[in-house]
């Protein structure tokens, strides 16, 4: 449970990390959405800083550590290595818009269904934290591996709001269920949530 919990926590660390994404005027609200997607997709730390919408250095900062943060963890990478996506639709509406996108990622609650009967053992087992951690990373891997054909697909509407720079976006737990594969739908039926 712990390592579902520190997934959760990193994940959505990282949404709410880049929750105002900017991306220069040039752009549409689709290519805003596009890039914002393909950035947590493949982890992509320059892109990620390029729509940062981070401006003093400390939270600069705090992003750059939390995303090196993420791409050492391979479970991060391996959960949204999965993910897919399609932009359906976009309005626009003067300095608003909305963009429509169908994400699709590797079923968390099948994952995390999958890994529990595996991890309970654990507990009782005498292994020291890092030991601990060790394993619960190996079977959480393994679960991604074995459900990566288990999907759900989430149609989600982003709101974006135009910045001095372009379009931000504005980041809901909608869309972080999307992304993640569920894991905000995980977290509320463990008791959970997230916190923002």
């Amino acid at each position: 449970m712990y390592m579902f919990k520190k997934l959760v926590v990193l994940l959505s660390t990282m949404v709410l990390m880049f929750s105002f994404v900017g991306c220069s005027s040039m752009e549409s609200p689709e290519t805003a959405v596009t890039n914002y997607l393909t950035a947590f997709q493949t982890i992509d730390l320059e892109t990620l800083a390029k729509y940062s919408g981070a401006t003093d250095e400390a939270t600069s900062s705090e992003t750059t550590t939390s995303v090196e943060d993420l791409t050492s963890e391979e479970l991060g990478k391996k959960l949204m290595g999965n993910m897919t996506f399609e932009i359906l639709s976009s309005e626009k509406d003067g300095d608003t818009a909305t963009v429509t996108a169908s994400i699709t990622n590797t079923d968390l609650f099948t994952v995390i269904s999958d890994s529990f009967s595996k991890m309970l053992p654990l507990a009782f087992s005498g292994l020291s934290d890092e030991e601990m951690e060790t394993s619960m990373n190996h079977i959480l891997l393994s679960a991604i591996d074995s459900n990566k054909d288990k999907t759900v697909t989430k149609e989600v509407t982003i709101h974006l709001e135009k910045g001095e720079n372009g379009w931000i976006i504005v980041p809901d737990d909608p869309l972080l269920d999307a992304i993640t594969g569920g894991a905000v739908s995980v977290a509320e039926s463990f008791g959970g949530g997230t916190t923002e």
